[in-house]
């Protein structure tokens, strides 16, 4: 029996090391060996809440990213090769004896070679794989950044420092935007600061939001709400640039009306996921005539090889999210941190 070693969340708030099986190799599949793990703070930290459905699927093994190397191709596999180093998402199968949340944090894995979760091969030649663990995640962020369609010179603020917002806010940054992000957490807006972010604010502060006003010029042209909060959605509401909804000018000696389209309306991006429902009233959500809003949800391949082309660039750093690194075995210790927001984002070596 094949077996591996695997996070796995036996309840709310219970992690441990251990074993699983893994499932048979079909002749289309590969068998990969995890280099790194790089854990996804929003995702899986609710997955060990009881949130998303986990509450009656325990014990599950969580992660959906990972930096792996291909150990054994099936007999009909033409497009991967033993040695490959791979960008990984989400196992094809479950563990036999176990069930997945999307299960990437195991020591080994079998990945389909065929459509958007088929990995994604590395650079040839990479020597220094850390900075890819990032691509997996960072590829939502990129995927949000892009359904925006931002314009060079325009105004983006990002509700939420976590992975995810940061991640945005870079990928905004690259596309020549003037960005703005706030949270409550000071640690984390430091980090905005070092990504090179126009302004970050902490919403405890007193008058918070005039000041983010102030930034934005009385309003943005894409708010990206990472946070996954209520209150950040509704922040995300107000921080829209504001239009008239129609105004008059002369032609031919006559006023005529004039209404603003959808190519000039400002765009809410929603990033996060939300435990909770909202009611909303639509004249005081939709700012002027309108506002475009945007929930991409997920990355698609091309986003994941567009994020592991700009590393592979350096026209993104990805060292701000390489901080901290541990052992399989130091997980468990990592999560609690990842609770307490000792830390931001968790890597995991697996060799």
């Amino acid at each position: 029996m094949n077996t591996t070693k695997a996070i796995i969340f036996d309840d709310v708030d219970q992690v441990r090391l251990g074993d699983v099986t893994l499932p048979e190799c079909k002749p289309n599949q590969i068998l990969a060996k995890t280099i790194y793990t790089f854990t996804s703070p929003g995702t899986e930290l609710r997955v060990l809440g009881g949130h998303y459905g986990a509450a009656g699927c325990y014990p599950v093994v969580p992660g959906y990213a990972a930096i792996s190397e291909v150990i054994y191709c099936g007999a009909d596999v033409k497009n991967f090769r033993v040695g490959d180093l791979i960008s990984c998402r989400n196992p094809d199968q479950p563990f036999a004896d176990c069930e997945i949340m999307w299960g990437g944090q195991a020591a080994k894995h079998v990945y389909c070679t065929e459509g958007e979760d088929a990995p994604v091969l590395l650079p040839g030649g990479v020597k220094e794989l850390l900075p890819y663990t990032i691509a997996e995640v960072a590829a939502i962020s990129l995927r949000g950044m892009l359904s925006a369609r931002p314009v060079e010179g325009e105004t983006a603020l990002v509700i939420g420092a976590g992975l995810i917002g940061l991640f945005s806010a870079m990928f905004f940054i690259h596309a020549g935007c003037r960005v703005v992000v706030c949270d409550l957490d000071a640690s984390r807006l430091k980090e905005a600061e070092k990504l090179g972010c126009y302004a970050a604010v902490n919403l405890s502060e007193p008058n918070s939001e005039e000041r983010l006003k102030a930034f934005g010029n009385c309003g943005y042209d894409i708010v990206a709400e990472a946070s996954g909060s209520i209150s950040g959605a509704k922040l995300a509401c107000r921080m829209l640039r504001h239009k008239e909804r129609a105004y008059y000018r002369l032609s031919q000696d006559e006023m005529v009306q004039v209404n603003f389209n959808e190519k000039t309306w400002p765009r809410l991006v929603f990033q996060a996921n939300y435990v909770n429902e909202a009611p909303v009233n639509p004249h005081d959500f939709i700012p002027g005539e309108g506002v475009l809003i945007l929930t991409p949800q997920d990355r698609n391949i091309e986003d994941r090889q567009r994020v592991i082309e700009l590393i592979r660039r350096g026209e993104i750093d990805p060292t701000p999210f390489l901080n901290t690194v541990c052992k399989p075995e130091q997980m468990p210790e990592y999560y609690r941190k990842l609770q307490n927001k000792e830390i931001f984002s968790l890597i995991c070596d697996w060799r």
